[in-house]
């Protein structure tokens, strides 16, 4: 940057303003996402497309007013722009164009979303912020989510009626307890990870007393994949922590993931959870495993009559109804799994690129492994924990088709990728 430049940045207020603005849009748009039915609407998802926009103007407008346009290099660079090659190849050559056009439009949104957050993420004060802002929200989801699965909704806007959900399922602001459980348990881990910050006595007690109120929610989702999920998550970085170096806390994390272990076994044995595990496997339940493994089976077929380049982006459920088993009572729009839906829509030509990518932010994590920063060493933790359990409950849901959850994963992605910074 030079002379001229950094003087502008110095003394021109609306140079910060702008930063600032693109950076309170991404920070907007992690509080609307889960509170509007996760984003699953076209509206929600037309107010997602505006607010980047708006984010990405002011970002650009920043950069040229002090003309900084060097590029923010990250491990993700060359495989985004294998994914967005391979999707816009699809979309021209979809059964529907016109879906996939949409669809493409939604994930250019969550490129746009990632990069302007890795321009904007540039200290460890809006580390803290983004960290802080995202269990602030999974708390409020948990609390409204606790009151509404007893019966006490004070806002009619958030009660779903048309969707006939059982109400033993917390649900919060979701249409889907299953969505909310892979939301929070993107969370808990960064929550996890937060707690070896460096935080004082005060803000220590006040995250475990929130994380508990977070668990007690997810508990009561009755979400199994999103169980397991967390549980596999949580025990990911349990298992790295335990050989990092630089961690003083083992005898506390391994008693602390002991007791945790034991309630939840304790939880799992109680009527309710019981009766959840046990209908795991049973056909008449409309998403069950039997009726999902029925449904894998045929997205086997979709993959294999369109192996290259896929049916297009978003055409999942228009194609699928030529495949549906027969006697199924529920249309599935979805896979229930987000690979075998990635790889249907897209061929399988997105496989390597999605190794790729998921080898990229592992591989970065670690490198962070040995930071001088116990922020950014163990939020990155966190953030790859989320990583690794909404991936793992992908193999058996569409988490990562709900807008809101897209962009917290796209969130933690940031968190582990961005370059480091000295500014705090």
């Amino acid at each position: 940057m030079n002379k001229t430049s950094q003087t502008l940045t110095a003394f021109n207020p609306r140079v910060q303003i702008l930063e600032k603005f693109s950076f309170y849009m991404v920070c907007g748009l992690m509080v609307f996402s889960p509170l509007a039915r996760g984003s699953v609407q076209g509206w929600a998802v037309n107010t997602i497309h505006l607010v980047s926009l708006l984010a990405l103007t002011a970002l650009l407008i920043n950069k040229s007013l002090t003309w900084q346009w060097k590029w923010i290099r990250t491990p993700l660079d060359k495989p985004l722009l294998l994914l967005v090659i391979l999707v816009i190849l699809s979309t021209i050559l979809s059964v529907h164009p016109r879906t996939s056009f949409w669809a493409l439009v939604l994930l250019i949104n969550y490129i746009v979303i990632f990069y302007t957050a890795i321009h904007t993420i540039n200290t460890r004060s809006r580390l803290r912020t983004i960290c802080g802002l995202i269990i602030g929200v999974a708390v409020f989801l948990s609390v409204f989510g606790i009151f509404k699965r007893f019966g006490i909704n004070p806002f009619p806007w958030w009660d779903y009626s048309d969707l006939h959900y059982p109400k033993a399922f917390l649900s919060s602001t979701y249409g889907n307890h299953n969505h909310l459980a892979g939301y929070l348990e993107m969370v808990i881990p960064v929550m996890i990870g937060m707690l070896f910050t460096g935080l004082n006595r005060g803000k220590f007690m006040i995250t475990i007393y929130l994380l508990l109120i977070i668990l007690s929610a997810f508990v009561l989702t009755l979400s199994r994949g999103g169980w397991i999920s967390m549980f596999i998550g949580t025990g990911f970085i349990v298992g790295v922590l335990l050989f990092d170096q630089k961690f003083r806390y083992r005898t506390i994390l391994l008693s602390s993931f002991a007791a945790v272990t034991a309630i939840i076994i304790l939880v799992f044995i109680s009527t309710p959870v019981t009766e959840r595990i046990l209908t795991m496997t049973q056909s008449n339940e409309a998403a069950g495993l039997y009726s999902r493994a029925m449904v894998w089976k045929e997205v086997m077929n979709v993959i294999k009559d369109h192996p290259v380049i896929g049916t297009g982006p978003g055409t999942f459920g228009l194609i699928f109804t030529q495949y549906q088993p027969p006697g199924m009572s529920v249309r599935f729009y979805m896979a229930h799994n987000d690979y075998l839906h990635f790889i249907s829509e897209t061929g399988l030509l997105i496989i390597p690129v999605m190794v790729w990518m998921i080898l990229s932010i592992y591989h970065r994590n670690f490198q962070k492994l040995n930071h001088t920063s116990r922020l950014i060493r163990y939020t990155n933790f966190g953030a790859v924990g989320g990583i690794t359990a909404i991936l793992v409950h992908s193999l058996v849901d569409f988490n990562l088709h709900i807008p809101a959850n897209a962009l917290l994963f796209t969130i933690l992605v940031v968190i582990i990728v961005v370059p480091e910074s000295g500014k705090s």
